[in-house]
């Protein structure tokens, strides 16, 4: 058995008809199983999201809690990111396929930097200002993506998307081509995500984008069939949150601290509350509800149902239109929202032997995907939370 494992960022439930109206996509769904009702999990941001699809645990128990650790007294685009994969503290599949002497590729998959159980490893790795860019990739992935680089980079047009969703779909192509291919293979493609947050949720460019995500998935599975390895690989489609529009741009840290002290560290549409005096915190939140755009104040028991991380306490979920912003400007499209929005229900397409056909899952969570996944390939995930989806197999 093999596994191609296609992660579709930010599109949800809401996208569902209109990608089902696709051709590849919609072949899948045909084929295979689908669910429109994929519950994800908080908060609903990337790399949390990345972490459990590769664990099947929630961010109390993997502990990535942000794309970003807490950093409030660094300029944004001087952060850092969760990127490598030993910031992850539970099994990953890619674990398990390696301790089974599996093959393990993956491409723009979010906290696998540094992965000692992926030889052939594209990560999520963004040059921060003043770094250069080909050096730092170099640490995180290896020898093999300069191999690609000196072969392919020119068929590169840009590091931009949807330059670099492009990119990602030829290196899969190149995979399979090869003398070896993966017998697991992980690949996150972001261009959805991309023009959203650029152009708004439903935008014409948006539109384009999943026309574009559909094609690239033709791609991958015409590259499995041209290998010859069809039969013998289990297709696993999934998406991790979808978006809203927020116009709305509210600068949460700037405006709590200068109430009480109290930092936050923006989710987008959510952020998490750090302070010393949680109970004047909530007090300056609770008193400037609608000056803030605030929806819902989440205490640590509330937050702690939801499986966020440990080390937040207290946070805040943004009033539909609204956002927490760390530097002025105009804002589209957002995410990080709480899990009772249409967009926080996901989606999933499974394809392969031994998978039913033609079959739509009435629910899910997206705790369950590793799991499954675990079980088609006989490998052990101990620490998974979720359940094998045993109703998708025949």
């Amino acid at each position: 058995m093999r596994l191609c494992m296609i992660s579709l960022d930010a599109v949800a439930q809401p996208d569902a008809d209109r990608l089902l109206g696709l051709p590849a996509l919609s072949a899948l769904a045909a084929e295979g199983v689908f669910c429109r009702n994929v519950k994800t999990v908080y908060p609903t941001l990337t790399y949390p999201i990345h972490a459990s699809l590769l664990t099947g645990c929630r961010p109390l128990s993997h502990g990535i809690g942000h794309n970003q650790p807490f950093q409030p007294d660094t300029l944004p685009a001087m952060r850092k990111w969760y990127w490598c994969v030993g910031d992850i503290k539970r099994k990953t599949l890619h674990q398990a396929a390696r301790e089974r002497k599996m093959s393990v590729a993956s491409i723009l998959w979010p906290v696998s930097g540094k992965n000692p159980y992926v030889r052939r490893n594209f990560p999520e790795v963004l040059p921060l200002p003043g770094e250069n860019a080909a050096l730092k990739m170099l640490r995180y992935a290896g020898l093999w993506i300069l191999k690609m680089e000196i072969l392919y980079g020119k068929r590169r047009k840009s590091i931009l998307q949807p330059d670099l969703d492009d990119y990602a779909a030829l290196l899969c192509e190149k995979l399979y081509a090869s003398r070896r291919p993966p017998r697991v293979l992980t690949v996150h493609l972001v261009d959805c995500d991309a023009m959203r947050h650029r152009y708004g949720t439903d935008s014409r460019e948006a539109h384009a984008a999943m026309e574009r995500l559909d094609g690239r998935v033709q791609r991958i599975m015409d590259a499995v069939e041209k290998a010859g390895l069809t039969e013998e690989t289990l297709f696993c489609v999934v998406s991790d949150h979808g978006q809203e529009d927020a116009p709305r741009g509210i600068p949460l840290d700037r405006e709590l601290q200068a109430a009480c002290g109290a930092r936050a560290q923006s989710l987008g549409m959510g952020a998490y509350i750090f302070a010393d005096d949680l109970t004047a915190a909530w007090r300056a939140l609770d008193s400037r509800r609608e000056e803030w755009g605030i929806a819902r104040i989440l205490g640590e028991e509330e937050i702690r149902a939801l499986g966020g991380p440990e080390n937040v306490r207290l946070a805040v979920d943004a009033q539909p239109g609204c956002c927490y912003i760390d530097r002025d400007g105009e804002t589209r499209g957002e995410h990080g929202f709480g899990l009772d929005r249409p967009a926080a229900r996901t989606l999933l397409w499974l394809k392969g032997p031994g998978i039913r056909k033609g079959m739509e899952l009435k629910e899910a969570d997206l705790v369950d995907i590793a799991p499954t996944l675990a079980r088609a390939l006989g490998l052990s995930l101990p620490d998974a939370e979720g359940r094998a989806l045993e109703e998708a197999f025949q």
